[in-house]
């Protein structure tokens, strides 16, 4: 018996009708499970149905002692994977062969190794790489079966342990100081939680010990164009005051430069890229394009959404793809003119970015015909479509023009610039996620004096650094190599939900209650907030890939960081609660009946 594991209920259902004609049987009401002839079984799982769980009793801090477990028996609320474990321990006594079929990155490889070692022990294996969920690709990596990727596995349980040594000793440590002073509440920090609430209270601290300064700008109008001060903004009232009365009524043009630059195709998308267009186009949040995306590729509409690359190889097939992407019809009528113009080409060729992924390419509509598509998925779909056929196009043709002016005996220079699109290229179909602001510049000739129409001298006043919008601080987590494609998102939400950040309109606030645990941690425990260390233990988990018995290694190391850390905390347990009670003092939300019961809630699960 040949056993075909799948991450999922419905990407079983492709992977089976992929491989041939398959008999859908249901396995305690429950489980779906696909026989094709004889001898192939495909499986699903529900995502992770193993689970690390403690082997010791209580709360005491710091632990070591760990064990993978069913899921099931470890948290209350995965009840429903009894019955998958179940369904794979049927087959585990007739299984000859065994094919991991989930997603290929450490998550999906960690998923299928833990049910294949705990269930199937000892049995062939084998792996199923794909990048989309079409029948043929489907198809040709059962057929074309690669050998296991441990690497990939061993790092995804690297990184499981690590982020369990932090995320439960960590938060018992900060939930014993409060019991210390003589509360409870749930409370946690991760070991990219930390960095985290560091590089967003630290940008908060700045906006709060911000101090405005005024300043003057100084215009002139010259034939209805708008003209600038050269020397920018002026901090001095009666230097501004001084250099207003100095405009008089002329101006000469000193310079006029005209330039014609190209404005290339963008790359198609990587996950993060998508999160950040997603955003400044629909206002959807990193973790909300996350799962739209995931929607996406498991109905197979477009490739594996979890990728840092920006390329397409050859392999894909350019023009075949653009082919059947028309052939959809669910794109705009404009969008399948410009593919009709490119398939005319004789070569097709992307625009490709730096960045590269081993595991699956940029993401890309698949040009599988959509069943329904409607409301976020539909714009989501919209946007990757569109950025997919831009990479293809020619640059965009940009005539930029700038203008230096003197004013007349005084001498003072004021600038003026426009620009205007004179060949579209690509932004035809890329305005959607790119806008080029036009604007006009009446006509100058160099040596030209011109009347000055009128003079205007503009207070205002110096602002402080904007803050982080969900998606601005996953790009800068990105930007510092901390956390993964697949995970900062969900770190941002994770922030959120323990109401250590709050909205501010699009933006997020660092609330009174993060400002409190930055505070507490920075004072007592700085290596929980230290984005280096985080870093470092960050590029040793990718090492793991390519070594997995670098795994001890990393284990040890952070063993042995934490144990310095809890005994950081036992030294100062009573201060730390007492600086964690008054910052909680501040957090009126907390002092709700609603805020009560939602911690007592939260209390009944494992620290």
């Amino acid at each position: 018996m040949h056993v075909v594991i799948a991450e999922k209920p419905k990407v079983a259902a492709k992977i089976a009708a992929a491989i041939g004609k398959a008999k859908r049987t249901v396995f305690r009401r429950k489980v779906p499970i696909y026989t094709i002839g004889k001898d192939l079984v495909v499986i699903p799982a529900v995502g992770h149905i193993f689970k690390l769980a403690s082997t010791a009793e209580g709360y005491n801090y710091p632990v070591f002692d760990l064990r993978w477990r069913e899921a099931n028996e470890v948290d209350k609320k995965a009840y429903y994977t009894k019955d998958y474990i179940a369904a794979f321990k049927e087959y585990a006594d007739e299984a000859d062969e065994v094919t991991v079929a989930t997603d290929f990155d450490n998550e999906g490889s960690l998923i299928g190794y833990n049910i294949w070692r705990f269930i199937f022990t000892n049995k062939p294996l084998n792996r199923m790489k794909f990048s989309t969920l079409t029948m043929g690709e489907l198809r040709n990596a059962f057929e074309h079966e690669i050998e296991f990727d441990y690497g990939n596995a061993i790092a995804g349980e690297t990184r499981h342990i690590v982020d369990w040594y932090y995320g439960i000793n960590l938060s018992r440590a900060l939930m014993q100081a409060l019991r210390k002073a003589g509360t409870f509440r749930v409370m946690s920090i991760g070991r990219v939680q930390g960095p985290t609430l560091a590089i967003a209270t630290s940008r908060e601290l700045d906006i709060q010990t911000f101090v405005p300064k005024d300043f003057w700008q100084l215009f002139i109008k010259l034939k209805g164009t708008i003209f600038e001060y050269k020397g920018g903004r002026i901090f001095e009232k009666e230097r501004a005051d001084e250099l207003f009365a100095k405009i008089g009524k002329t101006a000469k043009i000193k310079a006029v430069e005209e330039r014609t630059y190209n404005l290339y195709a963008p790359h198609p998308y990587d996950l993060t890229t998508l999160q950040m267009d997603a955003y400044k186009v629909f206002r959807f949040s990193p973790s909300k394009t996350l799962k739209l995306a995931q929607n996406l590729y498991e109905a197979s509409l477009i490739s594996y959404p979890r990728t840092s690359s920006q390329k397409l190889p050859p392999t894909l097939g350019y023009r075949k793809l653009l082919e059947k992407l028309k052939a959809t019809g669910h794109i705009s009528k404009a969008l399948q003119a410009v593919i009709d113009e490119l398939l005319k080409k004789e070569k097709l060729w992307p625009s490709q970015g730096k960045k590269d992924d081993p595991a699956h390419p940029a993401i890309y509509p698949t040009g599988i015909k959509p069943k329904s598509l409607e409301g976020d998925e539909k714009k989501l779909y919209a946007l990757i479509a569109a950025r997919f056929v831009a990479a293809f196009m020619k640059p965009a043709e940009i005539k930029a023009v700038s203008v230096l002016a003197e004013t007349v005996d005084t001498g003072l220079e004021f600038t003026t610039k426009g620009q205007q699109i004179k060949e579209e290229g690509w932004l035809k179909v890329g305005k959607l996620f790119n806008k080029v602001n036009e604007t006009s510049v009446a006509e100058f000739k160099e040596g030209e004096l011109v009347p000055i129409q009128s003079k205007n001298k503009k207070k205002g006043k110096t602002k402080p650094p904007a803050r982080y919008t969900e998606a601005s601080l996953v790009k800068e987590l990105e930007k510092r190599n901390l956390g993964t494609k697949a995970t900062r998102a969900m770190i941002v939400s994770t922030l959120f939900l323990r109401r250590y950040f709050v909205k501010e309109g699009y933006a997020l606030r660092v609330s009174e209650l993060g400002l409190a645990v930055y505070q507490t941690l920075s004072k007592y425990v700085p290596e929980i907030l230290n984005e280096a260390l985080t870093r470092e233990i960050e590029l040793k988990l990718e090492e793991v890939t390519q070594d997995p018995k670098k795994q001890r290694d990393v284990v040890e190391e952070t063993e042995k960081l934490i144990r310095k850390v809890s005994d950081e905390f036992k030294a100062n347990e009573e201060e730390i609660g007492k600086s964690l009670l008054e910052g909680l003092s501040k957090v009126k939300v907390w002092k709700t009946s609603y805020s009560k019961s939602r911690d007592k809630k939260a209390g009944s699960k494992k620290a």
